[in-house]
């Protein structure tokens, strides 16, 4: 295997880091000629960089306010895309061969500057700035729905970006005019099922695009568009591609550790004929690159932490994985400047857009931390003890004498958890992360809480969705939860691990009587998501879990769309209380115990509450 050229590459990067402010992003990082002579070896060689799962995740992994990607060696960020611009050029720079920058969707949706989509369309700006030479399409890009998409695509368009989109099994409805902005890209080619590039080395590359099974199912906004199933639809594109060198599938599908149960590792054992798959959804980090039926498959996490860099050798008949590495993007790497003064432009736009409506500044302080709040897959987080707790305080700051007696959320929704970093003080833009999904539906951007009744007997089956649905289908449907403790024996068979239910009652918990013969009905409050998939909770489960939404007369509701919670039932209009809201108002709740004028978030969160026994990983 060639060895990574470190050297080179570090004169490339510290050059990257002078200059004007003007540099574009593409420019040479510096004079020095530091490209290694080709190996003398009659192969043809192509270095695949790739991302996946931004996210909208421009800036630094910490609070917002402490990434400064002009100067090194000052802060505990990772990630952020001026760094991971100077990363690629560097690559560039110092290769002999043609280098690819590739995307394997969800490069929207997590973070404030998604709400610039159909105004700045700033996830493509920035990709534009970048040349990528291709991306795909994730679940995300499609929450605000498929005619919004097309858009954000119309709008990149306008400001000059010309990237790539493929996308293979997507499928938009003629006959439904709610997907036509979308589908008129497919119509005129901006939208792609199968992209191919003439390498300036003469090699030829074939690339399709793959919205994985598991990512269609969470993507119920899409509608009306639809999605084939991944295998099919690769075994249909990839034969259509056989004239080139290189196949490659940008797949937003997902790996696991189990290869038997990898969606992938399953993807390419079926379709014979894909060279690399590179990858996304799951946000796996892979340190080494997997085969599977003569298949590379790589992925880089998430959220821009990352840039995967797979070098590859050609002999005419044969190709060699010569080198892989996954770069951590931290503060040893300076920002473009270019890049970095385009996402600026994009809080500045926060700032004088969206933001006012909203009423916060990007980083205006909102309370401080004692430390990490966490999220942890498939085990009870401080973080999600956060975010429920959360939920009830919110809400019941707005209810009389009806209080709301447990509040959940998924792991699906809670998309990270909330980092100390240097100062502990968190901002408006690192709170929202935390919770930033959901449309504007009423001109204000993220999911609405809902609230409704439930018997002691459903309240058991959400525990039993964490107990027994989330081994089989992932942590996306860990039920977080506040108000209640749930009791579990995973040695039990599948929707029979309950022992206990336990309901809160001041400091204390108080056994349920979780029998049909308990009629009494409990107030819960949830977001509007996760209320919409409980009726896939049937299906999941072969009809042994089911959750029925009702009224406080206990009548099942028809349109969740009546469930939804009212801020200020004194006014006309819903005033909707959406989750992002609730952990500010949350977090802005407690006292300041260290005289820094900011609330201080109590030393309990920093260790889970017990609120799940019983559950491991």
């Amino acid at each position: 295997m060639r060895a990574v050229r470190l050297v080179p590459l570090l004169l490339a990067t510290l050059a990257a880091c002078s200059g004007d402010k003007d540099v574009e992003a593409d420019d040479s990082p510096g004079d020095t000629d530091t490209t290694d002579p080709p190996p003398a070896d009659g192969k043809l060689r192509v270095t695949i960089l790739h991302t996946n799962d931004w996210q909208s995740h421009m800036l630094g992994w910490s609070p917002n306010h402490e990434y400064t990607p002009d100067v090194t060696g000052d802060d505990g960020t990772v990630g952020g895309l001026a760094r991971t611009a100077t990363l690629v050029n560097g690559i560039r720079d110092a290769s002999s061969w043609p280098v690819v920058l590739l995307d394997g969707g969800d490069w929207m949706a997590g973070d404030l500057f998604q709400l610039l989509g159909e105004s700045h369309a700033a996830e493509l700006q920035v990709m534009q700035a970048m040349r990528y030479d291709a991306i795909t399409l994730g679940n995300h890009e499609f929450d605000w729905g498929p005619d919004t998409l097309g858009r954000i695509v119309t709008q990149g368009d306008e400001n000059g970006v010309a990237v790539p989109i493929v996308a293979s099994n997507t499928v938009t409805d003629p006959a439904d005019p709610a997907d036509d902005g979308l589908e008129a890209h497919f119509a005129s080619g901006r939208i792609q099922a199968t992209y191919r590039m003439t390498l300036d080395n003469g090699l030829t590359l074939g690339l399709f695009g793959i919205v994985g099974d598991s990512a269609a199912s969470v993507a119920p906004a899409a509608a009306p568009t639809t999605f084939l199933a991944a295998i099919d639809a690769s075994a249909a594109v990839v034969p259509t591609l056989a004239d080139v060198d290189l196949v490659i599938g940008i797949t937003h599908n997902g790996v696991t550790d189990d290869p038997a149960t990898s969606p992938d590792d399953l993807l390419a054992s079926a379709v014979p004929g894909i060279d690399v798959i590179v990858g996304g959804h799951s946000h796996t980090p892979l340190f080494e690159h997997r085969t599977a039926n003569g298949t590379v498959i790589v992925q880089a996490g998430s959220h821009t932490q990352y840039l995967g860099q797979l070098d590859l050798a050609f002999d005419g008949t044969t190709w060699e994985v010569e080198a892989y590495t996954l770069h951590e993007l931290d503060d040893t790497i300076p920002g473009d400047p270019a890049i970095t003064a385009l996402v600026d432009s994009f809080v500045a736009a926060l700032e004088d857009g969206p933001l006012q409506e909203m009423g916060y500044g990007f980083d205006e302080p909102i309370a401080s931390l004692p430390g990490d709040l966490t999220y942890r897959e498939c085990e009870e987080s401080t973080i999600g003890d956060y975010v429920t707790d959360a939920y009830k305080y919110a809400a019941n700051q707005r209810i009389g004498d009806d209080p709301i007696d447990v509040a959940f959320e998924t792991q699906g929704v809670i998309r990270e958890g909330l980092l100390h970093g240097a100062s502990g003080v968190q901002g408006f833009s690192d709170l929202f992360r935390v919770l930033p999904l959901g449309g504007p539906i009423d001109g204000i951007p993220g999911y609405p809480l809902v609230h409704f009744y439930v018997t002691a007997a459903e309240l058991a089956d959400a525990c039993e969705v964490t107990a027994s649905v989330t081994p089989f289908y992932g942590c996306n449907y860990f039920v977080e939860q506040s108000g209640l403790r749930c009791t579990l024996d995973l040695v039990n068979p599948p929707f029979t691990r309950v022992e206990l239910v336990e309901i809160q009652e001041g400091e204390t918990y108080v056994p349920l009587d979780i029998s049909a013969a308990n009629t009494e009905l409990y107030h819960v409050a949830v977001d509007s998501y996760v209320a919409s998939l409980m009726y896939t909770l049937e299906d999941l489960s072969s009809g042994l879990v089911a959750i029925t939404p009702k009224d406080a007369s206990g009548t099942p509701y028809a349109d969740l769309d009546d469930a939804i919670f009212d801020g200020d039932p004194l006014t006309v209009a819903v005033e909707e209380v959406k989750l992002w809201q609730a952990l500010v108002e949350y977090s802005a709740s407690f006292p300041d115990t260290t005289g820094d004028d900011l609330p201080d978030v109590p030393e309990r969160y920093l260790d889970p509450d017990g609120r799940i026994l019983g559950f491991t990983p």
